[in-house]
């Protein structure tokens, strides 16, 4: 039987399931002086942290949703899930 409480969370639930939120995949960092960044130029190649071989973090709210690689698609680049942390695969 389900309660008032159990149809409330549910509503709740579907609300949250819709709120839009912006994933940001992160190539890797740097940090630069204010200098070095208004002298950039175009052709101009900039060397990040990440190594080629490791893989992508995907963030949301500041934290790592997921890890993964760049893939095509088409002509389109996209990610690969690869890892969820906290999660088995097949337990989502």
């Amino acid at each position: 039987m389900t309660t008032d409480a159990d149809q409330s969370q549910k509503m709740k639930r579907g609300f949250l399931d819709e709120i839009p939120v912006d994933v940001i995949v992160e190539l890797g960092r740097t940090r630069m002086v204010l200098r070095e960044l208004a002298a950039l130029d175009v052709d101009d190649v900039i060397e990040l942290d990440q190594g080629q071989d490791r893989p992508l973090e995907l963030v949301a709210g500041g934290r790592v949703v997921a890890k993964g690689e760049l893939v095509l698609v088409g002509d389109r680049v996209a990610v690969r899930i690869n890892e969820i942390p906290g999660r088995t695969r097949g337990n989502g």
